[in-house]
């Protein structure tokens, strides 16, 4: 009994559970493997990346998006953004908690919960926009990169010191001890310059010495960037806040 050939449409295993993956999770190996690279090994990733090279690694502003999704999932455990509202104003004095409470025109409650709803989105957006513009520094550094290059080493670098935030505040939840996440700014900012450091030799400088300086350079612009960014996330987060207690009528 002769055996049936093999059909030249059947995808192989790999590809399966690939396609698995992504209908499931929207994720694929691709980019588990993308993740892990810039994770451990960054110049590989990032010199893929210079070289336009479309097929070894998943964009990493895709990447980007991906561990944002992933923050807002899990950040029911902090008690979300909202959580996070209410737990920095906890300790407020009772005429500061008035003097919000009457400019937003709501309970601290209601404010926080507003907040809580349209932050989520608008850091995506807001944060991630402005922290892109970090890919004209890259681009300053390296001035042969294309555009596509500069922003997915820009977001390699970015996606890097995302996952550090992430694990510092899941650490800081699970250990009641949000206290700490006051460390994060500064955390932040050691984890871009050390992925760009990493990532560096060969893409952005030639010297361990270049890459030390371009990397403190791109970490302390970056981290600009992103306090910019909170500051109008926050401002859009309270006008939605406000709009939706004593205009659209969604105060509670």
């Amino acid at each position: 009994m002769s055996e049936i050939p093999n059909d030249p449409e059947t995808p192989a295993k790999g590809e399966e559970i690939d396609n698995t993956l992504e209908d499931a999770f929207g994720v694929n190996l691709r980019a588990l493997k993308t993740l892990k690279d810039i994770l451990l090994r960054p110049a590989v990733v990032f010199a893929s990346y210079a070289a336009n090279d479309r097929v070894t690694y998943t964009p990493a502003i895709r990447l980007f998006v991906g561990l944002i999704a992933v923050q807002i999932a899990t950040s029911v455990i902090w008690g979300g953004y909202s959580g996070l509202l209410l737990s920095q104003w906890e300790n407020m004095p009772a005429q500061n908690i008035q003097n919000i409470e009457t400019l937003l025109g709501g309970t601290l409650n209601q404010v926080a919960e507003h907040y809580g709803n349209a932050a989520p989105f608008l850091h995506a957006t807001v944060v991630g926009a402005f922290t892109a513009l970090s890919a004209f520094l890259i681009g300053a550094f390296n001035k042969s990169l294309s555009w596509v290059a500069r922003l997915n080493i820009t977001f390699g670098i970015l996606t890097g010191g995302t996952v550090v935030g992430l694990v510092l505040m899941l650490v800081a939840a699970l250990t009641d001890n949000m206290a700490s996440i006051s460390w994060a700014p500064l955390v932040i900012f050691l984890a871009y310059w050390l992925f760009f450091v990493r990532g560096a030799p060969g893409t952005l400088a030639n010297t361990m010495t270049g890459a030390y300086g371009k990397g403190l350079i791109f970490s302390f612009v970056t981290m600009i960037y992103v306090v910019l960014g909170g500051l109008v996330m926050a401002l859009l987060a309270f006008t939605y806040a406000y709009l939706m207690m004593n205009v659209w009528g969604g105060g509670g």
